[in-house]
């Protein structure tokens, strides 16, 4: 299908600007009447720009990347879905508290646990905790808009309001009305007061920021006729403000609103006698309704709420989507949590729960219907279509990101998934709120799922990853259009220090210390003939001996040997190497010796990095009073040349990184300022260039918090660096350099958490990344 799209507003600097890439899905059309591929938008390699809170263009990355304003960087979600925000048409804010309280049957339910509970929102400070934690949990689950219900007191509004306005949240929320059929302290005193009240609340709160007020009736069976007549009032001498009401879920509710109502000819009538039936308003649960009544909801462009966890957990009935979305009345329906008689705020497990009791009434929805259910046609049940629930350029910002391989058994069940329909039917099925990789509103992360399993990483004081503790290995791999793969486990690797990575022959290698408490060098292999990693082994020399390690090693290929250069005590500052060999006269590791130029003197650094250039091994190192020495190897004597001082003093902070680039040995360096550097050596003149700073496009300098890795591939030099964001969490970036264009605008290396340490190295094609988790 393909995706409509806006260019990016033209300008200088970024303002606003969010750039996500990932697959886009999202609903042209209702997929009920038509086929669901019909429906279906879909860009695989998609890129969603956004500037001030709304969507600004929508399609192919390749097509509008090159378009994006100054200074605007690219957020990557390699193989995840990024779909329009969840649309939650109903649920109580004031009962998350009471989720999963023993049901009995609607009216017992209300009277034994739900109103005991909605009494104590009339505390503020008590409100004020459950609409922090509300947001929270429903942003965890990816839902950016709800339609809520409060309590009787104008408190319990505030209190969601301002918390939803500080998230920037378009969320629409009403003090509840109700006057009869319950606990003296939860009822309005009158229905002039329970509209005077709701009048107040509506000048207080509608329009401001995302803000929408919701006229709420609680039922007909809390309701006189005359607070009912009064919401109908209030609800329509303020256009666009919306209703919400409970229709329909319990027989016994239904009976008692007969006796209740006996001049009415059933209970939709009772709703729209009172003027309470129209766009915006919505009804939740409508188990238990006549033809008549679902013809009245379709010609009115009234919307339902279907809530199955709260249907099925209290007893309440089956929903029928086969008379919701008959295709010559249709109703507008959206998929509703209902917490807390619903059992989760997750809509991802609500759809799970939907396809069911559609099974049972023998109307089994695919996962495009599903996830139409949970976006556009919440917004359509909302009458907000044209404002959220859709990707399309326009709509507001509000969208989720999910991931297909958040759980094991998810990522068993997509490995191998052909459709997009099949993706998010597994999502639907399986998916809970570990599959929400981030959800944004307003274009912005409003939350963001730790990828770390428990127990989650502890941070220092300073915000700053503990380096002293063991990380498990991950890796990702790059390609040049489709970009960052997922980011995996090296199996059962370890270690306290980032990982030396280098292709040699047709492996990939990992050298890695082991842990903390066993300080040796150790090794993975990546096979690209089975796409797995190898055991991982213990390095020993040729005489048995175990390599002590302490830090990151270097590793390099050079001629038919792989190189190591490494460290093996905190407190000795000699560089060590050794040298493996798959094959010839002398096979496996070399004995591990000290780094000694031609007179016999040790080499000492506090950092060292190798490449092959020009026929020998070359090892540019950080010396303990910072500045950059170098000196070469060759393969053939065994023999290391004296060390030289890199000319002009230049001193490096970090460990500096080196690597072949068409005909010069290029070295980056961080200078001490955080800011990534970078010069030259060419072996023709045997001189080093200045050193200069890496700058984007828009001249900003690129910075780092931690030593970087460099590679060539396919005719660009990648680097890869580290920065931490403003929740403490370490993310990995890189940027290319071009002869001809210099270096591009830095860009997430996928969705990779990492902490410090990590290498990068080509090999037979991908581009692969190793580092701590």
């Amino acid at each position: 299908m393909n995706a409509v799209t806006t260019p990016p507003e033209a300008g200088g600097g970024c303002g606003a600007v969010t750039a996500v890439r990932g697959s886009l899905v999202w609903f042209g059309e209702d997929p009920f009447p038509t086929s669901g591929e019909g429906a279906l938008e879909y860009v695989e390699d998609g890129l969603l720009v956004c500037r001030d809170g709304r969507i600004t263009a929508a399609g192919e990355y390749s097509d509008l990347v090159e378009k994006l304003p100054v200074g605007a960087t690219v957020v990557h979600h390699r193989d995840k879905l990024i779909l329009p925000g969840f649309v939650d048409p109903h649920v109580h804010y004031v009962q998350t508290r009471i989720i999963g309280a023993y049901g009995d049957q609607l009216l017992d339910w209300l009277q034994n646990s739900v109103y005991p509970e909605e009494a104590r929102f009339a505390s503020r400070a008590y409100a004020e905790r459950f609409a922090k934690l509300f947001c929270e949990q429903i942003l965890r689950n990816g839902t950016t808009t709800a339609l809520v219900n409060c309590a009787t007191y104008p408190v319990s509004v505030d209190a969601l309001f301002e918390e939803t306005h500080r998230r920037g949240m378009r969320v629409a929320a009403g003090k509840v009305l109700m006057d009869r059929n319950a606990r003296p302290d939860l009822l309005d005193p009158s229905p002039r007061q329970g509209y005077e009240e709701s009048e107040a609340l509506i000048r207080k709160w509608h329009g401001v920021g995302r803000s929408l007020y919701a006229v709420t009736p609680r039922f007909a069976v809390a309701c006189t006729g005359e607070m009912l007549r009064l919401a109908g009032k209030l609800w329509h001498e303020h256009p666009g403000t919306l209703m919400q009401t409970h229709l329909a879920e319990n027989t016994d509710e239904v009976e008692e609103v007969r006796r209740l109502f006996p001049d009415r000819k059933d209970y939709v009538d009772v709703y729209e006698h009172y003027g309470l039936l129209g766009r915006g308003a919505v009804f939740a649960h409508s188990v238990h309704l006549e033809k008549r009544e679902w013809k009245r909801l379709s010609a009115t462009g009234s919307g339902v709420a279907h809530c199955p966890t709260s249907n099925l957990f209290l007893g309440s009935g089956l929903f029928s989507m086969r008379d919701a979305r008959h295709r010559k009345r249709p109703v507008h329906t959206g998929l509703g949590t209902d917490v807390g008689g619903g059992t989760s705020l997750s809509l991802l497990q609500t759809m799970g729960e939907a396809y069911k009791v559609g099974q049972l009434g023998h109307v089994p929805m695919d996962g495009t219907k599903l996830f139409y259910l949970a976006t556009l046609g919440g917004a359509e049940t909302m009458g907000l279509e044209g404002v959220i629930g859709s990707l399309a350029p326009g709509h507001e910002a509000d969208f989720v990101v999910l991931d297909p391989s958040a759980t094991q058994l998810l990522a068993a069940r997509t490995a191998e998934s052909e459709t997009v329909d099949d993706l998010l039917f597994a999502l639907a099925t399986l998916g809970d709120d570990r599959a929400v990789a981030a959800t944004y509103v307003g274009g912005r992360v409003a939350h963001e799922r730790s990828p770390c399993p428990d127990p989650k990483p502890r941070r220092s004081s300073r915000r700053r990853w503990n380096r002293s503790r063991n990380r498990e290995l991950r890796w990702l791999k790059f390609e040049e259009g489709t970009g960052w793969s997922k980011d995996l486990e090296v199996p059962g690797a370890w270690s306290p220090h980032g990982p030396g990575i280098e292709a040699y022959k047709s492996l990939l290698y990992c050298l890695h210390q082991d842990t903390a408490a066993n300080p040796f060098l150790w090794w993975d292999v990546y096979d690209k003939e089975t796409g797995a990693w190898r055991g991982d082994r213990e390095i020993t020399d040729v005489l048995g001996n175990r390599v002590p390690n302490h830090g990151q090693p270097a590793v390099s290929h050079a001629n038919d040997f792989l190189y190591c250069v490494h460290h093996r005590d905190v407190s000795d500052t000699r560089l060590w190497w050794s040298r493996y060999n798959i094959e010839g006269p002398e096979p496996g590791w070399s004995a591990d010796q000290v780094v000694k130029e031609p007179g016999g003197r040790e080499v000492r650094a506090t950092g060292a990095s190798l490449t092959v250039y020009d026929g020998l091994l070359y090892c540019v190192l950080r010396r303990e009073d910072s500045t950059l020495r170098w000196l070469s190897h060759d393969t053939g004597t065994k023999a290391w040349s004296a060390e030289s001082d890199v000319p002009g003093g230049f001193t490096s902070s970090r460990t500096p990184v080196v690597e072949r680039f068409k005909d010069h040995l290029y070295c980056v360096h961080d200078r001490g300022d955080d800011q990534l550097h970078w010069m030259t050596y060419s072996s023709v003149s045997r001189s080093w260039s200045g050193s200069r700073r890496i700058e984007d496009p828009d001249g900003n300098p690129v910075r780092t918090s931690y030593a970087p890795a460099i590679a060539r591939y396919n005719d660009h030099l990648y680097c890869v660096f580290h920065q931490e964001d403003s929740g403490g969490w370490g993310r990995l970036w890189w940027t290319r350099y071009d002869e001809g264009k210099g270096w591009s605008r830095p860009e997430r290396v996928g969705a990779a958490i990492s902490s410090a340490g990590f290498d990068v190295s080509a090999y037979h094609g991908p581009l692969f990344c190793v580092h701590r988790g």
